[in-house]
């Protein structure tokens, strides 16, 4: 039986289309308005053809909503492709996987993987606890073994289950202030693309320089991705929000939030310049070379879309006369190119960084610690090994050294005792205890001015602390340079230092660490 076309994966990868995908808002509640509405306006687009997928958000803000997944499977009988968003706050792998089982047999086939925002304060006594078992990047690589048909042994037999056909992409946020949360996004990009991302989606800013910037960094790093435009209609409250850092990742500066207060004192609030805001924005991307927007908005009415998209197209061919109207820069933020004095955009010039890092006493002292135990080129490395095997086949020492392990880095390192040790990867920064949303792979969307998302103002983000530690040794490219596995929590509460030496972490297979041989006896 042949497959059902795929409307949205087509209008993404034609380079003839300008593909459109219309945001709704999952809320509260089956039977409320706000769900009636998102079926409506699935119904109208389908009608109208302008749109070529709907999109659907997952738990937006950390709050739970009606599912994204359940609500996609109505939006498909509605005709028109779904685009399911899928939060990985609240799923562990196996939920993810079941997930993925469910939306196939619904012929629910497009999917933006995102890590979601930290859980706010819930309806149901208290705030919930958050899950982050995998990276977006990881689903990735999921998806493109379920696409090729998932293999697995049962029963001591290789099964291989019947291919599917997901179209997954991933959310990317250019728009950051610093370099060293830039250079993170730009480097977890490259990962999530080489796990398997099929598009990328952008967060939300207003800096046409930013934009240009996100297409020029794929071209020069030969990737040939599709992206889509984050596309939002700015009310004043939605400004003032994200001005505020109360919308993790998104950007709106004090300049823009001043010019929306100003326009809303107009006869219709604003509403006409914030619809042509939009629709310089929607001609922005297209010039550019976008593949597509992503448009929403609180209370966008089909209407009110189409306004954005008639009025983006008349603006489209003249796109490079709208580039002053978006210029919205952050106060000294940093930009991967150099500036293009003639369009106001990019050149294919990286911009000069900062010459230095900073080299904190315990990383220095780490770095030895690491070099004179954990590097096997080192000459007692073998001894190691041994003393490792011989410890670990002992019942009383390996408690004892387990015990030992665990005291040392609590206290150096804030250990959790996950036993698939990542601080190799994160310069000797844990993921597990010192990040929120145990991100493995590089930095969540949600950081602002170099400050972790779930605690501004308080803890900087640890990838923003990593890059600038690897950065003193010339080594901050080094955050893009693998994709480590998930954490394997079979390994929890036992010593990282034997699951290392004897091959069985994460760390030691990507270096090709085995354990060592026994003697044979005599």
């Amino acid at each position: 039986m042949a497959a059902e076309t795929n409307r949205l994966k087509e209008a993404i990868l034609d380079s003839d289309t300008f593909c459109i995908t219309w945001e709704q808002v999952a809320g509260k509640g089956a039977f409320e308005k706000q769900q009636e509405s998102i079926l409506h306006n699935a119904q109208r687009a389908a009608r109208e053809g302008k749109v070529h997928g709907i999109s659907v958000t997952d738990n937006p803000s950390g709050t739970p909503a009606i599912s994204s997944e359940m609500l996609c499977a109505e939006v498909k009988k509605l005709g028109i492709e779904p685009l399911v968003h899928l939060a990985l706050r609240d799923k562990n792998r196996n939920q993810v996987e079941s997930l993925l089982y469910g939306l196939a047999a619904a012929s629910v086939r497009n999917l933006l993987v995102i890590s979601g925002d930290y859980p706010a304060r819930a309806t149901f006594d208290g705030k919930a606890k958050p899950v982050f078992d995998l990276d977006p990047t990881h689903v990735m690589q999921l998806i493109g073994m379920m696409n090729r048909g998932l293999e697995y042994e049962a029963l001591g037999k290789k099964i291989t289950l019947t291919p599917t056909d997901f179209f997954a992409g991933a959310a990317v946020s250019p728009f950051k202030k610093t370099e060293a949360e830039l250079m993170g996004q730009y480097y977890k990009l490259g990962k999530k693309i080489e796990g398997g991302a099929q598009f990328i989606i952008s967060q939300l800013g207003y800096d046409a320089r930013k934009m240009h910037e996100l297409l020029l960094w794929l071209k020069v790093n030969g990737y040939d991705t599709p992206a889509l435009a984050n596309i939002y209609v700015l009310t004043y409250p939605a400004a003032r929000l994200i001005n505020s850092n109360q919308l993790p990742g998104c950007v709106v500066t004090d300049k823009l939030l001043a010019q929306i207060a100003e326009e809303r004192q107009a006869e219709d609030k604003g509403r006409s310049l914030r619809l042509l805001r939009a629709a310089r924005m929607y001609a922005l991307a297209k010039g550019m070379g976008y593949a597509g927007a992503h448009i929403g908005g609180h209370g966008l009415s089909y209407e009110m879309l189409e306004e954005i998209i008639d009025k983006g197209e008349q603006l489209a061919p003249r796109w490079q006369e709208v580039v002053a109207e978006l210029d919205y820069p952050q106060d000294d933020g940093f930009y991967f190119f150099e500036k293009d004095s003639k369009t106001g955009l990019n050149i294919e010039e990286p911009a000069p960084r900062e010459a230095r890092g900073a080299k904190p006493l315990m990383y220095r002292f780490s770095r030895i610690i690491h070099e004179s135990f954990f590097e096997p080129r080192h000459p007692f490395f073998g001894g190691f090994q041994r003393l490792a095997r011989r410890a670990d086949s002992s019942g009383w020492m390996k408690e004892v050294f387990t015990y030992l392990e665990h005291v040392t880095k609590v206290a150096f390192f804030s250990c959790q005792q996950c036993g698939d040790c990542a601080l190799f990867d994160a310069a000797y920064l844990c993921p597990t205890s010192q990040c929120p949303k145990n991100q493995r792979l590089g930095p969540c969307g949600g950081s602002y001015d170099g400050w972790c998302e779930v605690y501004p103002d308080e803890r900087q983000c640890i990838w923003v602390r990593a890059y600038t530690r690897l950065k003193a040794y010339k080594e901050e490219d080094s955050i893009g340079a693998y994709i480590s596995p998930p954490c394997n929590w079979e390994l929890w509460e036992t010593s990282s230092w034997f699951n290392f030496y004897l091959g069985r972490d994460h760390t030691a297979k990507r270096l090709g660490v085995k354990p060592p041989k026994k003697k044979p006896e005599s």
